[in-house]
């Protein structure tokens, strides 16, 4: 059996607690890659207001390379300033070229520097590192990849430390040309169903105890603001409401064309469909009355990647209490954390069928795990 489909292949859990169980793994094979991307100086550009911006950017690498063949099946992170990506061999030369044409959309459209790399998973294993993967299933209509195995974390250092060396250069002629259709951004920021919606990242530095730290970690936030439906940020259709605003709908009009004229045009167009989409979606005209139930089952709330990455919706005293048991947990050096606080959510969508397949990646607004990432990193060096 061909390793493309190692992935399409892998069992599924059912239960996010499940995912520091063992059994659930297996390491991929070595004939693949680890594609990752981020944005240089994000921090700096969510503090001039740009977290829309910087979150789009980051999922416009995952469309792209999603779209080289839909039927191929791989997993894959949005980390809110960049991503990460495991691929076979059989999709590298046009995933360079999607990397390539994706940092160029992201310096005309927004004059960000998005940091494109690739790197074999042979030579992380030859630098004593691995990847392992499981299945999170979501619900019917999505399921997510689980990574476990300090691989993406040295693919991110490599590329930020030895950038020259593993990232894509434009030097090759391969006829492909890249596709980024599907990447929308056309929604409202999306109030908290309680008091606040935190991005939070968590990460172990025990590596003797790294299953029992991150078991105890989620036990104890299920404990603290419930299971995955009670903590989730988006629990109703009333929470979601298509934008009309010039401001929010930009951030795509601009991925796909800078000319201001034609802008103007694709931006009144958006606002023409989403006043379509009210209509049929208030009506429930056709398949349209299932659309946001559609997107409530395929939202990427919760996640792991060589840390635990969440978007949760809390009760003040709930964040309170989260924040005690990590920073007891931080004292104890046991693990470093981020946590990012706000209002609402804000949601960047993959569309690859109107009624069928989505995703929809949910950060917290105003900066979301840039910033909370940003702290962990902060408290990191405060160990150093």
């Amino acid at each position: 059996m061909s390793s493309n489909d190692f992935y399409k292949n892998l069992k599924e859990i059912t239960d996010f607690s499940k995912i520091m169980e063992d059994s659930n793994y297996k390491k991929i094979p070595n004939d693949w890659y680890v594609i990752t991307s981020d944005i240089k100086s994000s921090t700096k550009a969510i503090e001039n207001g740009m977290y829309k911006q910087v979150n789009f950017i980051a999922a416009l690498t995952i469309i792209g390379i999603l779209n080289i063949n839909r039927d191929e099946d791989f997993p894959y992170v949005f980390g809110g300033d960049g991503a990460s990506l495991i691929i076979p061999a059989n999709l590298l030369e046009q995933s360079k070229k999607v990397l390539l044409e994706a940092s160029k959309k992201a310096k005309s459209a927004f004059d960000l520097e998005l940091r494109i790399g690739v790197v074999s998973v042979k030579e992380i294993e030859e630098k004593d590192s691995f990847i392992e993967l499981t299945k999170f299933k979501i619900s019917d209509s999505y399921t997510q990849a689980i990574v476990r195995g300090n691989g993406l974390e040295l693919a991110e250092e490599l590329l930020k430390k030895q950038y020259n060396k593993y990232k894509v250069e434009d030097n090759f002629t391969h006829e492909y040309n890249p596709n980024f259709e599907g990447l929308e951004c056309r929604w409202e920021n999306i109030k908290t169903p309680k008091d606040e919606t935190i991005s939070v990242l968590i990460k172990s530095i025990n590596q003797k105890d790294n299953n029992k730290i991150y078991t105890n970690c989620i036990k104890r936030i299920e404990e603290i603001a419930g299971i995955h439906s009670d903590r989730n940020p988006l629990k109703t259709q009333n929470q979601l409401n298509l934008s009309f605003n010039p401001k929010i709908l930009n951030a795509e009009a601009s991925i796909f064309t800078q000319n201001t004229v034609s802008k103007f045009f694709t931006i009144s167009r958006l606002m023409l469909e989403n006043f379509l989409g009210l209509i049929l979606m208030r009506y429930s005209i056709g398949k349209w009355g299932q659309y946001k139930n559609i997107i409530l089952k395929t939202t990427d709330t919760e996640k792991f990647d060589d840390m635990l990455r969440m978007v949760i919706s809390t009760k003040r005293n709930q964040t309170e209490e989260l924040e005690k048991y990590l920073e007891e947990e931080y004292q104890n050096k046991n693990l470093v954390y981020g946590i990012h606080k706000s209002d609402s959510a804000l949601m960047t969508c993959l569309i690859f069928q109107r009624h069928g397949k989505h995703i929809h990646f949910i950060d917290s607004s105003n900066g979301g795990y840039a910033l909370a990432a940003k702290e962990l990193k902060n408290r990191l060096k405060n160990l150093q």
